[in-house]
């Protein structure tokens, strides 16, 4: 790979065929930079589910896998995104992710690992998560991730968005429809990806919330006086003011790309709009400023608790903060969820997951890009959009039954591979 020193008025325009080349006019410094495909370049899990062993090589581009139901798609791609995330988004805890196999030994584990080529040079992930010994007479104990980089061990916070995945399901329709701690998670979901300082102030925000309503419980019983909410308030806004402004200005930016995708995939029809809703009061709500930072956010927070101090002790929960917060979702100026026919609930929710992967290209390696039985279940001219929408990315995993009505073109531009049993063949 060579470099070569390029003017910033010379940055024309980007194609991705095998490499990436920006392509300038002769009056520039240089002609062509050639950069690598950012994809999962190998992947191997181990007691993963339906994956008693995996050795996968793969390359960049287009990626089908197909296969009868429960034999292990999903589970493929949800190892991708536990491995860019740290996180599972369809186990309930993480001793779901070990296989049956696994579980009858005595120290029950899964590994995921995999070699990314990146921008700047090839990075290795792993990922571990032991499970409570079966030995007889061990203590009782939960199921935990263990991470490493390049072979060394690290903390999730230094884990977390060393590989960007975004992550289409069927589901998403709950985007639209569901209930405001799926758009929580949606937001979350990116910006830990995105921004370290984001995802620690999360995870602090979520553990300080706990100790902080065990006070209000105790204010509620009479055995601790409203001093001892002193002890977490002033971390409390702190930590929520970084999640707050984050939420406040990745909305702002996604609001303009998913208006562009739901553009693009309707045909332009509709108007799809989107706007933070924090749940701080009206008062102290409408003080927000659009471009928010955690110094701006952390009074307003401080003071909405104040104005909460009441009806929270007699809960005996924190009721302010980010933890209630939602995203308003809009077609035409009415609320989606509510006026929403299926298909443009379906429209909306595809815009905002290409919103979401336009955003992780920010100042990085673009997402690999994991669409899960989605392409099949679309129209002609939605499946048209939506393959166009994911064109500019380096790998795209899709995922189909045996039997789905596939475009031949479609099938033709993939490398293909047949899922069965928990084991994976190109075909």
């Amino acid at each position: 790979m060579s470099f070569h020193l390029i003017h910033p008025s010379c940055l024309r325009e980007i194609s991705r065929q095998q490499t990436t080349r920006l392509l300038l006019p002769v009056t520039c410094y240089s002609v062509l930079v050639t950069l690598p495909h950012v994809h999962i370049r190998r992947l191997q899990l181990t007691g993963f589910r339906t994956y008693p062993k995996l050795d996968l090589a793969l390359d960049a581009g287009r990626l089908l896998f197909l296969g009868d139901n429960a034999q292990g798609k999903s589970n493929l791609l949800e190892a991708i995104y536990l491995l860019a995330s740290g996180r599972s988004v369809r186990a309930a805890n993480d001793g779901e992710l070990i296989g049956w196999g696994a579980e009858s030994e005595g120290q029950p584990f899964t590994r995921l690992q995999a070699d990314i080529a990146r921008r700047d040079g090839p990075i290795a992930l792993e990922t571990l998560v032991v499970g409570p010994s079966n030995a007889p007479g061990a203590p009782s104990t939960r199921a935990g991730k263990r991470f490493r980089v390049n072979g060394i061990p690290r903390r999730a916070i230094d884990f977390v968005g060393q590989l960007r995945a975004v992550l289409f399901t069927a589901d998403d329709l709950e985007l639209i429809s569901g209930p405001p701690a799926v758009r929580r998670a949606y937001l979350d979901a990116a910006l830990s990806q995105l921004d370290r300082a984001y995802y620690a102030a999360l995870q602090r925000y979520g553990r300080i919330m706990q100790q902080r309503n065990a006070s209000l419980r105790r204010i509620r019983e009479g055995i601790a006086g409203l001093d001892e909410l002193a002890l977490w308030d002033d971390s409390f806004t702190r930590e929520g003011a970084t999640i707050i402004a984050g939420r406040i200005n990745a909305v702002v930016r996604l609001a303009g790309l998913a208006a562009t995708a739901h553009g693009e995939l309707s045909g332009a029809l509709e108007a799809l709009e989107l706007a933070y809703e924090p749940q701080l009061g009206e008062e102290w709500s409408r003080l927000l400023p659009t471009q928010a930072t955690p110094a701006a956010v952390q009074p307003l927070f401080a003071a909405a608790l104040t104005a909460q101090r009441r009806r929270e002790t007699a809960a005996g929960v924190s009721l302010a903060g980010p933890h209630r917060d939602d995203i308003s979702i809009k077609l035409n100026g009415v609320a989606a969820a509510s006026f929403g026919s299926r298909a443009q609930i379906r429209t909306a929710a595809l815009a905002l997951r290409l919103a979401e992967a336009r955003l992780l290209m920010t100042n990085a390696d673009p997402p690999v890009l994991l669409l899960d039985d989605i392409v099949s279940e679309l129209d002609e001219s939605r499946r048209a959009s939506v393959l166009a929408g994911v064109s500019g990315f380096d790998q795209v995993w899709f995922t189909a039954t045996a039997n789905a009505s596939l475009p031949p073109g479609f099938r033709a531009s993939c490398r293909t591979y047949t899922v069965h049993a928990g084991s994976i063949t190109e075909t």
